[in-house]
């Protein structure tokens, strides 16, 4: 039976099944990195700094990546960058196989694979605009987040798999399976490209900031994206430090505790899918404060079993976060400014790199339970002053006009 929706088109279910292979091969590569990292350095500052210089070129290539997207072909943009990230990885699992491994090998790779990634974002997110409008953009993000955390949940334990059964070099080469299927679906997108305007400017960083100061939407949500990039998201390089420190169990329990957060996200993304997700800013500001406030919680417990519940809890939160952040932008934004929002956006994840600093060096000072239980709650209040001195996430919804 045919249909109008374009969520059934082969277009975007290409596009989805080659974000479902690229989450896998990211939520492969997070617990597995983290561990390899922990056992070649047993530091917590040297671990986070693998996050650092993955997170890197988001700050670097971010403004660049998003002005891509405003001149030249999606399809052939996300193909480049998807070529980078396999290459860096198929680097990375030879250097493992032959005994090469060392830490310089893992950033400078890592630092590859991040700069394709970085690359890819806009274009992606443009592209799946292009093929199911604005109308159904949400409900596009929303199968994303879903088959994000799907990943989440599978992943980690494929990780922990490979590496109690195989090798660290076989859990590589999976990750660049995946990735290569990541490539095979963008190549087989039917796409024409239409270019919006013969006429290209440089963007100076004065347009940036010119832009970000009209339209508060925009502030907020690079805002709140910078506090989960520094309070939030770094948090899982020291789960190793956690699992072994507090918790009493091996490393690789933290492939496990990332696995929880996964059951917590894959109601959220479900609950986005068949319920009114009109009110997309709300959730994306109430997501997002769960999330920090249960990281905080969690750090006080010395229970695994309750630990895994806290850390579920959390998921719910980043879930909701990040199937709804994109949408906010996307809607919030004309077709002309929407690359320029995008590089944007892609720059405020790059903060990433400030927040890995910050939970090593807290973590190397005092402890990893110290780190997850001040950072995040720190993070909770810098939020709430943002949501509150914009006043705009909590009325964006579906039927916002840009």
């Amino acid at each position: 039976m045919k249909t109008n929706n374009p969520i059934y088109s082969s277009n975007h279910l290409k596009l989805a099944f080659g974000s479902f292979a690229s989450s896998m091969s990211f939520w492969i590569q997070i617990p597995l990195i983290i561990i390899i990292m922990y056992e070649l350095t047993d530091s917590p500052l040297k671990v986070t700094f693998a996050n650092v210089t993955w997170s890197l070129p988001w700050s670097l290539l971010g403004g660049y990546a998003g002005n891509l997207v405003s001149k030249y072909n999606n399809k052939s943009i996300m193909i480049i960058a998807r070529l980078l990230s396999l290459i860096s990885m198929v680097i990375l699992a030879l250097f493992s196989t032959l005994g090469y491994l060392n830490i310089i090998i893992v950033y400078m790779t890592l630092f590859l694979n991040g700069s394709g990634i970085v690359i890819d974002f806009p274009a992606k997110r443009q592209l799946m605009l292009d093929i199911l409008g604005r109308n159904y953009i949400v409900k596009g993000n929303a199968v994303e987040g879903f088959l994000w955390q799907i990943s989440t949940l599978i992943g980690p334990l494929l990780a922990a798999l490979f590496l109690s059964f195989f090798s660290a070099s076989s859990a590589l080469f999976l990750i660049c399976l995946f990735l290569f299927l990541n490539l095979l679906t963008v190549i087989s997108i039917e796409y024409t490209y239409n270019q919006l305007s013969l006429k290209t400017t440089k963007t100076k960083i004065r347009d940036y900031i010119i832009f970000v100061s009209k339209n508060k939407a925009v502030l907020a949500v690079c805002g709140i994206t910078i506090i989960m990039n520094i309070f939030m998201f770094p948090s899982q390089s020291l789960l190793p430090f956690i699992a072994v420190e507090v918790l009493g169990k091996s490393s690789t329990f933290s492939s496990i505790i990332i696995s929880t957060a996964a059951v917590g996200s894959i109601i959220t993304s479900i609950s986005l899918l068949i319920l009114n997700t009109k009110r997309i800013g709300l959730i994306f500001g109430f997501c997002t404060s769960l999330c920090l406030l249960f990281l905080f919680i969690y750090s006080f417990s010395t229970y695994y079993i309750l630990s895994l519940f806290l850390y579920m809890i959390v998921g719910v939160g980043i879930a909701g976060f990040g199937a709804t952040q994109s949408s906010l932008i996307q809607i919030t934004t004309t077709p002309k400014e929407r690359g320029m929002a995008m590089g944007i956006l892609a720059m405020c994840i790059g903060s990433g790199p400030l927040g890995s600093f910050l939970y090593g060096a807290f973590a190397e000072n005092y402890t990893a339970q110290l780190a997850i239980r001040y950072l995040p709650i720190s993070g909770f209040f810098i939020l709430l002053i943002i949501i509150f001195s914009t006043n705009i996430i909590h009325k964006i919804t579906t039927d916002s006009t840009n």
